[in-house]
């Protein structure tokens, strides 16, 4: 019994470490991979920078986001998004072409992935990953 009352301290804090939330990341590198008509993948990087999780559940950030097109590239863009209920990111922008942008990343087993859409017609659908 004795034993039990000396270990539950420790039993305590390691039970609490792993109900913590995850560290909010302070910057995402990584890549989006989109399928062309032609059934090839053209990957491109992007970057959300100098991340800051709010008290309200939004984030914000500075948004890079490369793009075939270097009159369309996105470069530090501010932007503001939302924080899921499961620790995800979700934001919205456009590029300097008017390109509409909403993506949503979620923490995975090996760092970061989600998807992203845009308003063209038709409609792209990109494979996000990042670290």
């Amino acid at each position: 019994m004795h034993k039990l009352v000396r270990l539950a301290p420790i039993l305590l804090a390691v039970t609490g470490a792993f109900a913590q939330e995850p560290e909010f990341p302070k910057d995402l590198h990584g890549r989006w991979t989109a399928a062309t008509q032609a059934g090839r993948t053209t990957p491109q990087p992007f970057d959300l920078e100098g991340l800051q999780r709010k008290d309200d559940g939004t984030f914000s950030g500075r948004l890079s986001w490369t793009t075939p097109d270097p009159r369309c590239i996105v470069r530090f863009k501010p932007i503001t998004g939302r924080v899921t209920a499961k620790g995800g990111l979700q934001f919205e922008s456009a590029t300097p072409c008017g390109e509409a942008i909403t993506a949503e990343l979620m923490r995975g087993p090996g760092g970061w992935v989600g998807q992203a859409t845009n308003k063209a017609t038709p409609q792209a659908v990109m494979d996000l990953t990042a670290k």
